[in-house]
């Protein structure tokens, strides 16, 4: 962490190279941890592209941000709205009544709010220098599994996304628990040279 903290200078003293920014972030394994995990918190959000289609199981034609920066948390901001989303597919899941399945949709809406998080803790975590942090973005993909075969229920779907947004929750946390022991070994490090407090990754 120290290292990392260290080159949080690079910008200003010296120009580094865009080759330099993406070797350092294709060896740094929480870049690929981040962009796992963020292909499948986009995978139990695909289900948004196929609102119509969702729409028409029915019969119908087919602020947390600033809350999050105030804190400084973001994996709550990101399990929260995903949890909501997980109620949202299993509501959609029990039943086929349209006033239960139109609510739920308003439920799974509220997992992109994660989404949107969780870039922003990518962009927090890898601040430190602005090529690598420009590589880590670009290394993420994500996943979509709406077939029409599978409607008008979409059980299928739902249960994939249920899947992917407990997978999401739980590798947040991992991450999580990684990122604070690194804060707090960078502390006891900080506590023992006498050093004022410095960099800190978010929570």
């Amino acid at each position: 962490m120290e290292e990392d903290a260290a080159a949080g200078t690079e910008d200003q003293s010296k120009t580094v190279e865009g080759l330099s920014g993406l070797s350092e972030a294709l060896m740094d394994w929480r870049v690929w941890w981040f962009g796992v995990t963020l292909s499948f918190v986009s995978a139990s959000l695909s289900f948004e592209n196929f609102f119509p289609t969702l729409s028409a199981t029915m019969s119908y034609n087919a602020t947390i941000s600033l809350h999050s920066d105030v804190t400084g948390d973001r994996f709550w901001h990101i399990a929260g709205p995903l949890l909501v989303g997980v109620v949202g597919f299993m509501t959609a899941m029990s039943t086929m009544n349209t006033a239960v399945r139109y609510l739920s949709l308003f439920l799974m809406t509220q997992s992109s709010v994660a989404y949107v998080i969780f870039l922003t803790w990518v962009l927090n975590t890898f601040s430190q220098s602005r090529s690598k942090r420009a590589a880590a973005i670009a290394l993420i993909n994500s996943m979509y599994f709406w077939s029409p075969s599978w409607g008008p229920s979409y059980v299928n779907s739902y249960l994939i996304c249920m899947l992917t947004s407990t997978v999401s929750i739980a590798m947040c946390w991992a991450l999580r628990r990684h990122l604070s022991w690194c804060n707090e070994a960078a502390e006891a490090e900080e506590h023992a040279l006498g050093l004022p407090k410095g960099f800190g990754y978010l929570l």
